[in-house]
């Protein structure tokens, strides 16, 4: 019988069992109607998350091949920002600032929605630009192939562990409809190798959405709300407000004195400018031409200096 490469080299040696998963979840972090991101009205980013019933529990590989697909669907297909990534862990935080959108890319993870949520080493094999062609324009993900692919993590890595929400990322998806999918893990039962797991085919389930707390979901906000569940559009993000200044960021929303001004940052000068913080030209009384040394006064100074180039012919 075919048994694809990965349950050869991960879990050949594995108990069957669906002890430690308890299911997979999706909830949603943003609805579009409120977010203000143009084009998306009507969308919603979710979570989609693996649960799990102990803290030292860990996802060593999720996995698809023709035996056991591994697919996220949803009617209308998935948003994919035009600077986005494949995986959750490549997203760079610092362009949020200037490329809001990017913070609702649909992607998958094993743990991590950003670069600097990273804590360990992530690996794939299979996942390469081909098998996210459809994926990455706008269309489903899936793995049916008699190769397979998977996203992997050594026993011990911080990457795969449930933690003491006992739960860990799996993708962010943003749709028009809820995603619809099919997940599958092999899994160590409070860390430990001699006791694997896998579990096949585990759709996704839903949060119900009563209890929603809405606020500011994105890490890199200056006003992020870690126990938001639903994003509100609110996320403030620092910047030069100003559309007078050099550096002036139109997606800046919180002004953080970062502005630059060009002009006149000599007190004499006729169009000095108090504000002005980048140094540029400054024009002169015709009087001033002779403050030889520059203190704003012309005094006896300036007349010492004039005599010691008194008689100067200028043309040798």
């Amino acid at each position: 019988m075919h048994r694809h490469f990965i349950l050869v080299l991960f879990i050949a040696l594995s108990f069957s069992g669906f002890a430690q998963l308890d299911r997979v979840f999706g909830e949603v972090v943003a609805d579009h109607d409120t977010t203000g991101i143009e084009g998306l009205q009507g969308w919603k980013t979710y979570h989609i998350y693996a649960e799990f019933s102990n803290p030292l529990d860990e996802i060593s590989a999720i996995y698809g091949d023709n035996e056991f697909p591994w697919e996220v669907a949803a009617d209308g297909g998935f948003y994919q920002a035009g600077l986005g990534e494949n995986f959750g862990w490549s997203i760079n935080t610092s362009i949020v600032a200037f490329i809001p959108e990017i913070a609702f890319d649909s992607w998958l993870t094993l743990n991590a929605a950003n670069s600097s949520e990273v804590s360990g080493l992530t690996n794939t094999i299979g996942l390469n630009s081909a098998t996210f062609a459809a994926f990455n324009d706008g269309g489903n993900f899936e793995i049916d192939n008699s190769i397979g692919a998977s996203i992997f993590t050594l026993a011990g890595d911080p990457m795969g562990r449930a933690g003491e929400d006992l739960r860990i990322l799996i993708a962010q998806l943003t749709a028009q409809s809820a995603p619809t999918g099919l997940f599958n893990f092999q899994v160590f039962a409070q860390g430990m190798q001699t006791q694997s797991f896998t579990h096949v085919a585990v759709p996704i389930e839903y949060e119900s959405t009563e209890s929603e707390l809405t606020g500011c979901t994105y890490s890199a906000g200056q006003n992020y709300d870690p126990s938001a569940t639903l994003d509100d559009g609110s996320c403030e993000f620092g910047g030069c407000t100003d559309s007078t200044a050099l550096n002036f960021d139109e997606q800046a929303t919180l002004a953080d004195g970062s502005c630059l001004f060009l002009g006149c940052m000599d007190p004499f000068g006729l169009d000095f400018d108090a504000q002005a913080n980048v140094s540029g030209a400054c024009a002169y009384s015709p009087a001033c031409a002779s403050d030889f040394d520059s203190d704003g006064m012309v005094d006896v100074t300036d007349l010492l200096l004039f005599f010691e180039t008194y008689g100067y012919s200028c043309g040798e």
